[in-house]
């Protein structure tokens, strides 16, 4: 059945494909083993250990759609924050309460004649930012906060692979991630537009793409930080 669903001044017609309750990983398949993804309480709970650890939704998502879903930032361990002094983002002895990266895979392919989910984990370590993003087919979310760098910073960007082009930068318009409070982020693919929203009211930015991706996987990421993903609908638009 259609519903209609507003996010800021937009409106679209959609029916529900999936929700998903994590009350399992079964859906999704484990990309990159540099992580700790655990299911709790009906969320996914990932936590950066190193690399940057993905999942993928193995169901390969078609056409348009709205893909809603709750992110939390959870309170990290010292373990944590001793990795993160370990690499050379770490170095200057900052600790994490002031800074994190996590990131979504809003349409995830690989190029024709392979299957993204068995040639991603041969890509590892390699492209721009070690996930092979010079290769895949790919439109990729990252949200970041670094009050350690001098100006603060503060965005969100949308990256088209190959070649992990920035296409959009959002500066100061995702709120800051306090620990345990959550926020909606919505992701929605539409006559070759990206758009991504903050909880259901505020707009980030809108891509329009001239040679869109038809199909793919969504994923989730983290990188030092960790993030509880929830309540999540994947909505198809009806045009």
């Amino acid at each position: 059945m259609a519903e209609i669903k507003k996010l800021a001044q937009d409106v679209y017609n959609v029916e529900l494909a999936l929700e998903e309750n994590f009350g399992n990983l079964d859906r999704w398949a484990i990309r990159d083993e540099m992580g700790k993804w655990e299911v709790k309480n009906g969320g996914v709970e990932g936590e950066w250990i190193t690399g940057s650890p993905s999942i993928f939704l193995k169901e390969k998502i078609k056409g348009d759609f709205m893909w809603e879903i709750v992110a939390t930032r959870l309170q990290h361990d010292q373990a944590l924050t001793d990795r993160f002094h370990a690499i050379k983002h770490g170095k200057d002895g900052k600790g994490l309460d002031a800074r994190y990266n996590f990131n979504f895979w809003i349409r995830a392919d690989a190029p024709p004649g392979q299957n993204f989910l068995e040639a991603y984990p041969r890509y590892l370590k390699t492209g721009w930012n070690g996930m092979g993003d010079d290769h895949w087919h790919a439109y990729f979310n990252t949200i970041v906060w670094d009050e350690c760098q001098t100006p603060p910073q503060n965005w969100s960007r949308l990256r088209r692979s190959p070649g992990y082009e920035k296409m959009r930068d959002a500066q100061n318009i995702v709120p800051f991630m306090t620990y345990g409070k959550p926020h909606k982020f919505s992701f929605v693919i539409c006559d070759g537009r990206v758009k991504t929203y903050i909880d259901d009211t505020t707009p980030v930015y809108d891509f329009a793409d001239p040679q869109p991706y038809q199909e793919g996987h969504i994923g989730l990421c983290v990188w030092i930080c960790k993030v509880r993903f929830e309540k999540m609908k994947l909505w198809r638009i009806v045009k």
